[in-house]
């Protein structure tokens, strides 16, 4: 029986957009800026825009540059190499829903959830609902689920008495402990031995727990100018190589790619960056726990999957365990009235989202607009020449569809080069792709 109370009502949109994270603002922009007679819905549970960013450690920057991040009609810093940082992208975030309002085309519903079947709740109000008649299309922007750790409860037992903090807490307890454990080898648990190190912790009281080893991007390598060279170069090495294993040690003597341990083979790669320096001082690391993933942390030691690891007192473990892009399994984008926004480029959500909006918008059916496939986010080397190969494929794709937009957009790190280089690396990726394609089935069946 439903609540006497509860109020509901019925509303009109075009679309009806779920999720204001960064994915979610980069389709809405390029709909809102091309079609200025459509009206957009976007819901999201958080107070603000922005996704993850809100939850973010304090000390988060960007790990791309700003110059192809964030939403096309919008500069991000000032446009080239920053590495925008947490309390810019907010802002940033904030000045894109106050221009969306100001229009009185779109309207951001704020710590609203969507329960369906066009059916939005308001969080602090549960009993005030709103049903929307979606003329165009329900776009689901959560399906990448990013991650952090302030949100994300670790997968393993902490008992009582000892003190576990996500990464964002370090800010206020660098200066209160004796050693620190760091949980997880991702980018965000690079992050937090970084910060420890910039506070002056002694390297010997860094203890790091590390599941596994990752191959690391060369920040530098990606800069403007430089990312679609180096991407060609990738699919050279491709063509040459036995295996995926083969491409990362090439790249690696070329100064594209790291490892922290060159004594060790990772076998993880999720398109993490470092610059030169930052992997000078990963490096002087030594307390590095390699026995698996946390079991259970206990009042006297840490219980691993290979192994138990007693520790001091005043210790603070610091959790970066959470999965800040899980390799989820594809979906056709454009399907039943409905866009899953994923990446079609590797690594380059923003990106993706706004090319999937300028699909909606080309004259198209749904069958051709899914001729561009969704790249899922990379976890294994194995997943690399596949991403590579159908990236570029997309690409291609993409400029046959619309040339002029993909030139002119500012999210696509190709369109940062010259307009000679453009077309000389744009010539070079038609000759390339077809051998890059066969080179991943080749290495798929291994």
């Amino acid at each position: 029986m439903e609540n006497s109370s509860e109020t509901t009502s019925t509303k009109e949109t075009d679309y009806l957009i779920i999720g204001a994270g960064a994915m979610g603002i980069a389709f809405a922009d390029e709909i809102f800026t091309r079609k200025p007679n459509l009206k957009l819905t976007i819901v999201d549970r958080r107070a603000k825009a922005g996704g993850h960013w809100n939850n973010a450690y304090p000390f988060v920057r960007l790990h791309q540059p700003a110059a192809f991040y964030g939403v096309n009609s919008l500069q991000l810093g000032d446009g080239s190499n920053d590495l925008s940082s947490k309390s810019e992208l907010v802002a940033y975030y904030e000045a894109i829903i106050a221009k969306f309002k100001a229009s009185g085309r779109v309207e951001f519903l704020s710590q609203h959830n969507y329960l369906g079947n066009g059916q939005v709740v308001n969080l602090q109000n549960p009993t005030n609902k709103t049903t929307y008649k979606i003329n165009k299309k329900l776009v689901d922007a959560t399906y990448m689920n990013v991650e952090v750790p302030s949100t994300h409860s670790p997968k393993y037992i902490v008992d009582e008495g000892v003190t576990l903090a996500p990464i964002n807490e370090l800010v206020h307890q660098y200066d209160q402990w004796n050693h620190f454990y760091v949980i997880g080898n991702g980018k965000t648990g690079i992050d937090a031995v970084l910060y420890l190190i910039s506070k002056g912790v002694p390297t010997a009281n860094i203890h790091w727990i590390k599941p596994n080893e990752a191959w690391l991007f060369n920040r530098e390598a990606l800069q403007v100018g430089k990312v679609a060279k180096r991407v060609l170069e990738h699919g050279d090495y491709m063509k040459k190589a036995k295996d995926s294993h083969d491409v990362f040690l090439a790249i690696e003597k070329t100064g594209g790619i790291f490892r922290i341990d060159e004594q060790l083979t990772p076998k993880k790669w999720r398109c993490g960056t470092v610059s030169p320096a930052e992997i000078v001082q990963l490096r002087t690391i030594k307390n590095v726990i390699r026995k698996g993933r946390v079991q259970r942390i206990t009042t006297t030691e840490i219980q691993l999957q290979k192994g138990n690891v007693p520790y001091s007192d005043r210790t603070l473990f610091v959790d970066c365990s959470a999965n800040a892009l899980a390799k989820r399994p594809t979906v056709p984008v454009f399907s039943n009235n409905k866009i899953t926004l994923q990446s079609v480029l590797f690594c380059q959500q923003v990106f993706s989202a706004a090319v999937i909006a300028r699909l909606e918008l080309a004259n198209l059916s749904d069958n051709n607009r899914n001729q561009v496939i969704p790249v899922p986010h990379p976890e294994l080397t194995e997943d690399w020449p596949s991403a590579l190969s159908v990236s570029l494929e997309n690409l291609l794709l993409m400029h046959r569809i619309m040339p002029m937009w993909m030139y002119r957009a500012r999210l696509n790190f190709m369109s940062h080069e010259s307009l000679l280089n453009y077309f000389r690396y744009a010539t070079k990726a038609i000759f390339l792709t077809p051998s890059v394609k066969k080179a991943a089935q080749r290495m798929a069946t291994k």
